[in-house]
């Protein structure tokens, strides 16, 4: 899974890797611990087919929610069950997204015990990078619009799998534009984008249990325990 992820990069960063300019006022500020029910860049196609990069909420809310509570629920979507999920599928055929990140969180339950412990995990080559992910417009009763995310994820690789079961998936930046594309109906060929990132390439080491209250934002939570 993927419960919490850092985004520091500046806004010059973010638009020069995704070839995409921002369309909201308000800009991001660095963020080294991010929780679910917040506001974040993402990045989708807009009604021009030009890249663009929103500020949307973590947490997908479907549009037949009740409630926008439903979005805690579904933070993330699995790989393998996202054409399948009536949360999720609409979604997966016309309103992919890419999430940046320039790293995320994962923890390793202690054996025999409830401890948890943190650790940081990145790319060795790429700072700045992107999940998958889904978004949807949802409407509230009182008519507030708002535009929410999901992550999505996939088997551990082999460096994660002592962690957790599960991995977000990590688009390489060649198929940035095959992924976004909304017209793309190739549902084979983007499911096969879903596979775990190369074991080779990432990078995770321990950090302080500071991570785990997410009022927690700054540089030190991602440095490495020694």
């Amino acid at each position: 899974m993927c419960g919490r992820y850092t985004l520091y990069s500046s806004v010059p960063e973010l638009e020069s890797e995704f070839d995409a300019q921002f369309k909201d006022e308000i800009r991001p500020d660095a963020m080294y611990n991010i929780p679910p029910g917040t506001y974040n860049p993402v990045v989708l196609l807009g009604k021009a087919r030009e890249p663009g990069i929103s500020l949307m909420k973590w947490g997908l809310v479907p549009p037949f929610a009740e409630s926008e509570k439903m979005g805690f629920k579904l933070m993330n979507a699995r790989s393998e069950t996202i054409d399948e999920k009536p949360s999720f599928k609409k979604a997966f055929q016309r309103k992919r997204c890419l999430i940046p990140a320039n790293g995320f969180f994962e923890w390793k339950r202690m054996e025999g015990s409830d401890i948890k412990i943190p650790f940081y995990i990145s790319l060795l080559e790429r700072s700045l990078f992107a999940f998958a992910g889904i978004f949807e417009r949802w409407q509230s009763p009182q008519g507030e619009v708002v535009f929410t995310y999901s992550i999505i994820t996939t088997t551990a690789n082999s460096l994660l799998q002592p962690l957790h079961e599960r991995m977000p998936v990590i688009i390489d930046k060649p198929a940035y534009s095959y992924w976004l594309n909304p017209m793309n109906d190739d549902y084979k060929g983007l499911k096969s984008l879903m596979k775990p990132y190369p074991t080779e390439a990432m990078s995770v080491f321990r950090v302080k249990d500071d991570v785990n209250k997410a009022g927690n934002n700054q540089p030190g939570i991602i440095a490495p325990v020694m």
